[in-house]
């Protein structure tokens, strides 16, 4: 297998299929650049591979956003942050190649929005939770995360997720549908990426626009609504008492 490490992720390459793992720290958190480089990363698998597998790391697939970075920045950087997550997510549903998804360690925040837009979803047995906290930190879940988790979970289990901020352990979550497969942890990524093998052997054209029709409404209503969300998002973000719950997160972090 290729290898082509870079600051923020590894890309690797056999048997005609990708494979992208998240490499920034062990929590693997986000900033815009670790962003920007794994949808550079996708991009060019997608145009040169037949399938992706995208990873991460033994505690965290990712751990959402780097609470410390995002402390840093402005209003309007952040909006330029959650911008540009929500067209990684577009990007990643509108990727014409399958992608699959395998945790082994927790998808917090905006990791578990990127582990739900791959098109099948391998997670470890043992303790690994996924969940949508957000609101716990006094903000809302930004729009794209809203809809692409209404999108895979239905309206009833999403709503119970975004609204109380509670993290599912991934045995739940495979029983709610939204993981496709358990395996022990030292297996599931060999078994994930089997199931990436498997589906680079589909015919790509049919594979692309059933992917596309199962997509597309919901691309185009992100892309339709996610400016003027982000807009609200990024007031209430400023906000004093999100910042005071965004401050008292990061200390608790930092422990």
């Amino acid at each position: 297998m290729s290898r082509r490490p870079m600051p923020y992720v590894v890309v690797e390459s056999a048997e005609g299929c990708g494979k992208v793992r998240l490499a920034n720290t062990d929590a693997n958190v986000l900033t815009i650049d670790v962003v920007r480089e794994l949808a550079d990363s996708l991009r060019t698998l997608s145009a040169s591979t037949r399938a992706i597998m995208l990873c991460g790391g033994d505690r965290f697939f990712c751990n959402g956003l780097d609470v410390n970075w995002a402390l840093s920045r402005s209003p309007d950087q952040m909006r330029e942050m959650f911008l540009t997550l929500g067209a990684l997510v577009v990007q990643m549903l509108e990727t014409p190649v399958p992608i699959v998804g395998v945790i082994k360690g927790h998808a917090i925040g905006a990791g578990k929005t990127l582990f739900s837009a791959c098109d099948y979803r391998y997670a470890a047995s043992g303790r690994v939770l996924i969940g949508v906290p957000e609101i716990l930190l006094g903000v809302p879940n930004p729009y794209f995360a809203d809809q692409l988790l209404r999108f895979v979970a239905g309206d009833k289990l999403a709503s119970d997720l975004i609204y109380t901020g509670r993290l599912m352990p991934a045995e739940e979550a495979s029983q709610s549908g939204l993981i496709h497969h358990i395996a022990d942890k030292a297996t599931v990524e060999d078994e994930a990426w089997r199931r990436t093998v498997a589906l680079a052997a589909l015919p790509q054209a049919a594979f692309a626009e059933s992917k596309s029709m199962r997509c597309a409404e919901l691309c185009a209503s992100i892309r339709r609504n996610l400016p003027a969300r982000t807009d609200r998002l990024i007031e209430i973000w400023s906000g004093a008492d999100a910042r005071a719950l965004l401050e008292a997160a990061a200390r608790r972090l930092a422990k």
